[in-house]
């Protein structure tokens, strides 16, 4: 463990530890050091996805994110000639797999250098990076033009953001008219009292680097203020049954304990716990969403 590692440990502790208003405020310092601090980890324990997916009886949890992926290009329908948007994309996992399983070129947008940068090794490697580009940006400000995109999916990344709103009317901006907005987000279940979320959300916020999670009430109606229609939150086939995956990551914290390597590590398992007793209490979730562009009309946001 370097002096380095230990600085930023602490530094990222004192950003989550401010609120949800400081964590909004320092929203990409408080996002690319916890990723800066995580990542390896991530890649040790969860492979190049870095999202969730229900594990069915049989599989690993590798089969299970690669259906997950699966699942989602098939319900958006991609397929050769389309562009897509991979937000949130990280070192690349579901990007490169959706580029190849679908024909689609897909551009990954990450805010964090370091994951950037590893998504693009991982194109080299595996020949794909005529189907892929990773760029480097947020997503409440996309570096792209109106218009630029067939399909933009999420997986588990907006939550990551300050201002969920802004990043559902960018990705309005960027998708083509009739263009479908997709994905999978973390949310705080609607109706929880101020001390359930303070006991159950704000832990979740703390070790996983989110200024604050949206329910899926507030979801639906950051759809509907961007612009979209025929909007979907929340589908029971789309989202399946995650109480396995629980199980999973809570296997993989009792092994982290027993290693007890790492302040990292030891970080990462606080919040494997609290992510798993927030879900199993009902408090957090992760739910489906489609909605799609209009093919005409006002293309402003509504206020």
């Amino acid at each position: 463990m370097t002096e380095t590692t230990e600085v930023a440990l602490e530094r990222y502790r004192q950003l989550a530890a401010a609120g949800d208003a400081a964590r909004t405020v320092h929203c990409r310092d408080l996002v690319t050091s916890y990723y800066n601090l995580v990542t390896d980890l991530y890649l040790e324990g969860w492979g190049t996805s870095h999202h969730f997916a229900p594990v069915k009886p049989g599989d690993s949890h590798a089969d299970a994110l690669a259906a997950r992926q699966k699942f989602l290009a098939a319900r958006a329908g991609l397929h050769p000639g389309m562009k897509v948007l991979d937000v949130g994309s990280g070192v690349g996992g579901p990007a490169l797999h959706i580029a190849g399983i679908s024909g689609a070129h897909v551009t990954g947008l990450d805010i964090t250098p370091l994951r950037v940068e590893h998504a693009r090794r991982r194109a080299s490697d595996l020949g794909l990076q005529e189907r892929t580009a990773f760029v480097e940006g947020d997503a409440m400000h996309m570096p792209f033009e109106d218009a630029s995109f067939d399909v933009v999916y999420v997986f588990e990344a907006l939550c990551h953001t300050a201002d969920k709103y802004r990043s559902h009317a960018e990705i309005a901006r960027v998708l083509t008219p009739g263009g479908l907005s997709i994905g999978y987000e973390w949310l705080a279940a609607d109706g929880l009292t101020a001390a359930e979320a303070h006991h159950l959300i704000e832990p979740v916020c703390h070790y996983h680097g989110l200024p604050n999670l949206s329910t899926p009430r507030q979801l639906a109606d950051q759809l509907r203020r961007a612009g979209l229609t025929d909007i979907v939150v929340g589908d029971p086939e789309a989202t399946g049954d995650l109480t396995p995956t629980w199980d999973y990551l809570d296997q993989l914290a009792d092994l982290g304990e027993q290693l007890d390597d790492s302040p990292v590590r030891t970080f990462m398992i606080h919040g494997a716990r609290a992510l798993t007793r927030a879900a199993r209490e009902g408090a957090f979730l992760i739910d489906f969403w489609q909605a799609r562009k209009p093919e005409a009309g006002p293309t402003t946001p509504a206020a």
